[in-house]
């Protein structure tokens, strides 16, 4: 597994988020939308907290060598994290994961998602922009200063955000109402979705897509899954999740899947 010790080059401070830019040029080369990097929470002295938190990554430039983390200081892991300022270092492993899969054919993106694999949207709308792919973003975040703000999307995709929980991404995807036509709902538009999702909203999603199309194909839907990944091997057993083949481990496996095989 990569091992990295990056330097932060910019920190800003969004709401109740923190957007870090890191000089990480072999991380940015590799690094593809929906994988993750394990950040160490503490000093390099300190055995605590021992476990790494992964991070979702929310952008890279290959060309300059960036890598871009958006971190909520949610608990202490990411708030000795969020605490670092320009000129330091980080100790990072990765990049870990599968990734999303764009279908070459795809003109039309909808993304959608919430919680702490939202970032991973972000970057997948710089890179389905590259490729000429328009698109719209739905997300959804208890409250507004949790939300990724519009200037760090491409101008090729429109935003729509609620702040009125996690589970109103589901609103936001709802199908249309009697007496409306069916190609009117995003889900309908899209020619590909990608989620950014917790477990517990993995059904709803899923029932959302099976109410907004006529026919749902694999590889049409793929979701990544946030959650700890404390290893990044798939030894621990500790990121499990239920899946039409079994039990598979978001860190290895995943942490982004067809949406087929998860509900």
């Amino acid at each position: 597994m990569p091992h990295h010790n990056p330097v932060i080059i910019e920190h800003h401070v969004i709401g109740d988020l923190h957007l870090l830019r890191l000089l990480a040029p072999e991380i940015a080369i590799a690094a593809q939308p929906g994988q993750y990097v394990l950040a160490s929470g503490k000093h390099a002295t300190s055995h605590d907290p021992l476990l790494r938190r992964a991070l979702f990554i929310a952008g890279a430039n290959p060309r300059e060598g960036t890598l871009d983390l958006l971190v909520q200081p949610d608990e202490r892991g990411k708030v000795w994290i969020c605490d670092q300022q320009v000129g330091a270092h980080l100790d990072l492993l990765g990049p870990q994961g599968r990734a999303f899969r764009l279908d070459p054919r795809t003109r039309n993106l909808l993304l959608a998602g919430t919680g702490t694999a939202l970032p991973a949207l972000l970057f997948l709308a710089h890179q389905a922009a590259s490729k000429g792919i328009a698109g719209v973003l739905f997300a959804a975040a208890s409250a507004a200063d949790l939300l990724p703000p519009a200037f760090l999307l491409p101008p090729e995709f429109e935003y729509q955000s609620s702040a009125d929980g996690a589970a109103s991404l589901i609103d936001l995807l709802a199908a249309p109402k009697i007496g409306q036509s069916l190609f009117n709902t995003p889900i309908a538009w899209a020619d590909q979705i990608c989620f950014a999702l917790s477990e517990n909203l993995i059904a709803p999603a899923a029932a959302a897509v099976r109410n907004g199309r006529m026919r749902w194909e694999r590889g049409f839907a793929f979701a990544a899954v946030d959650g700890r990944m404390p290893c990044g091997i798939g030894i621990c057993n500790a990121c499990l999740i239920t899946t039409h083949k079994g039990l598979r481990t978001r860190c290895k496996d995943g942490p982004v899947f067809d949406l087929r095989d998860l509900a």
